[in-house]
């Protein structure tokens, strides 16, 4: 199965090709040797480069195309769909002379004292409920 220098020869080779029936032995050193003499292993990959491949008989490249094409356009479509009616509605609102309703603050009598009253009352909860609490002593400190 190896010539002089250690490699394989033309016959192992072709006996690997075609399939033919091999002691496992015999098998165990092919494949040992094709796993670290890349030599061989090119004659070997040469040789079986030779042998016919299979062709499919329905061909799938113009379905994967479509497929491609039609995701691109409903990524792109569904990317930029909002951000085009945003855009369509702001133009819409900025070129249209639709009367927007004026908004005017109008102060009623007191609402400063409301205010100020409501505020008041929101602190005194607050500085009561802080009262209420017991706090933990920490660090073996009394206050």
């Amino acid at each position: 199965m190896f010539d002089q220098n250690g490699h394989l020869r033309d016959q192992a080779i072709a006996a690997l090709v075609s399939g033919e029936e091999l002691d496992a032995l015999t098998r165990l050193e092919l494949a040992e040797h094709l796993s670290y003499c890349d030599f061989c292993l090119q004659r070997y990959t040469d040789a079986l480069a030779g042998n016919l491949l299979l062709t499919p008989e329905v061909s799938c490249r113009h379905t994967i195309w479509r497929k491609i094409r039609e995701r691109t356009v409903r990524i792109l479509t569904s990317r930029y769909a909002t951000a085009a009616a945003a855009m369509a509605l702001a133009l819409t609102l900025v070129w249209a002379d639709i009367p927007l309703p004026q908004r005017t603050l109008v102060e009623g009598p007191g609402l400063t004292e409301r205010v100020e009253e409501t505020l008041g009352n929101l602190l005194s909860g607050v500085n009561e409920f802080l009262d209420g609490l017991e706090l933990p002593d920490i660090g073996g400190k009394s206050k």
